[in-house]
């Protein structure tokens, strides 16, 4: 009995003047055995693997099916389809800017990319992976501003509408992307995607922390700002990552900016640049231990860098020369900027070039 009599034409991706039938079983065994009928061109214009099967000459055993070759796919009805769909449609990538699910809904496409050597597919979802992911600096901050002045929005209107989207929900969740980014050798975004995590308290659970109503609708987290993630999704390396990263950036940032290094300026520095009579060291000096302390207590160090340059150093316009606070603030900035240039080296990541899933087991400390 001729199979090919219970297959299903998929919808959308059944041209009438295609010259290649590709058929795949689809996940759910019920739905069957689907048929997209396309073109040879289109697909070895965007696949050095599709062009090379293309190229091959037919056996006279070809199987057919609506009277054009029919290859049967090893790969599941999904996945052929979300890469036949991008290989067709306009816009070609729908992938939303911070969506806390882009991890899942990029790893079929990847999978398909890496497969068939679509290699304009998988720039295309680096760099979407990227911008949710800075890597720079500058536009990190850029992006904790943002959320930070959501916060500030919720944490003014107590009576928000309850069909608000908990804060979770409006940016990328790190242990998806982690995992991501090791399965699929994009380590551009693991430092970034490392440190977020590292800032999240384990109990904080993303689904633990998301129940459903009777209507079968999720229900609100507890607390509506707090961060969570998905642990469950991480591996032993992970981890050993995040844990040992956690230690080190913490431990890095309290030693940089001890009071017996950088809590005063140097003889050499009041000689050329004296304070003036109003610059009070006894209240400076209480700076530079609260900020320790903050350091001390708190799992996000770069946060707690800007703010004591943000706002913290402002309150002591007035209490210290203007040569102190200068001192002050460079030094802090110069801590953030060293630490998230070695955010890769405290997390133990691999390097730009390495493979992201590599051993992280090492026992060394920094």
């Amino acid at each position: 009995m001729d199979d090919t009599q219970d297959y299903k034409r998929h919808e959308a991706l059944y041209f009438s003047d295609g010259n290649i039938a590709l058929v795949a079983q689809w996940k759910d065994q019920e739905y069957g055995h689907v048929v997209f009928r396309v073109h040879k061109s289109i697909l070895a214009r965007s696949s050095s693997v599709f062009d090379d099967i293309f190229s091959l000459p037919a056996g006279e055993a070809m199987e057919l099916y609506d009277g054009v070759p029919l290859v049967r796919m090893p790969d599941s009805g999904e996945d052929l389809e979300s890469l036949l769909q991008y290989l067709y449609c306009n816009p070609p990538l729908l992938l939303e800017p911070y969506d806390p699910d882009t991890s899942f809904k990029a790893r079929p496409l990847l999978r398909m990319a890496d497969k068939f050597q679509v290699d304009t597919l998988r720039e295309l979802i680096v760099a979407q992976l990227v911008s949710d992911w800075p890597v720079a600096i500058r536009q990190w901050d850029k992006l904790e501003s943002e959320i930070q002045a959501r916060e500030k929005a919720g944490d003014s209107d107590i009576f928000y509408d309850v069909d608000d989207p908990n804060i979770d929900d409006q940016y990328p969740e790190p242990a998806s992307a982690i995992r991501l980014a090791r399965d699929f050798d994009i380590p551009e975004i693991l430092e970034p995607a490392f440190y977020h995590l590292s800032r999240i308290n384990i109990e904080h659970d993303w689904d633990a922390s998301r129940g459903v109503d009777l209507h079968g609708k999720p229900t609100r987290v507890s607390n509506h700002f707090r961060r969570t993630a998905r642990w469950d999704l991480l591996e032993k390396e992970d981890y050993v990552s995040v844990l040992r990263g956690r230690y080190r950036l913490k431990d890095a940032a309290v030693k940089a900016l001890s009071f017996s290094r950088v809590g005063s300026r140097s003889e050499a520095e009041k000689e050329g640049y004296p304070c003036s009579p109003k610059c009070d060291v006894e209240k400076f000096s209480g700076f530079w231990r609260d900020l320790h302390d903050d350091l001390a207590a708190s799992n996000d160090m770069l946060g707690i860098l800007r703010l004591y340059v943000e706002e913290t150093l402002g309150a002591y316009d007035g209490l210290i020369c203007i040569y102190c606070y200068l001192h002050a603030a460079t030094h802090i900035r110069r801590c953030r900027m060293t630490l998230w240039k070695n955010l890769g080296k405290y997390f133990e990541l691999p390097a730009q070039g390495e493979p992201a899933s590599g051993d992280s087991s090492s026992d060394e400390e920094s």
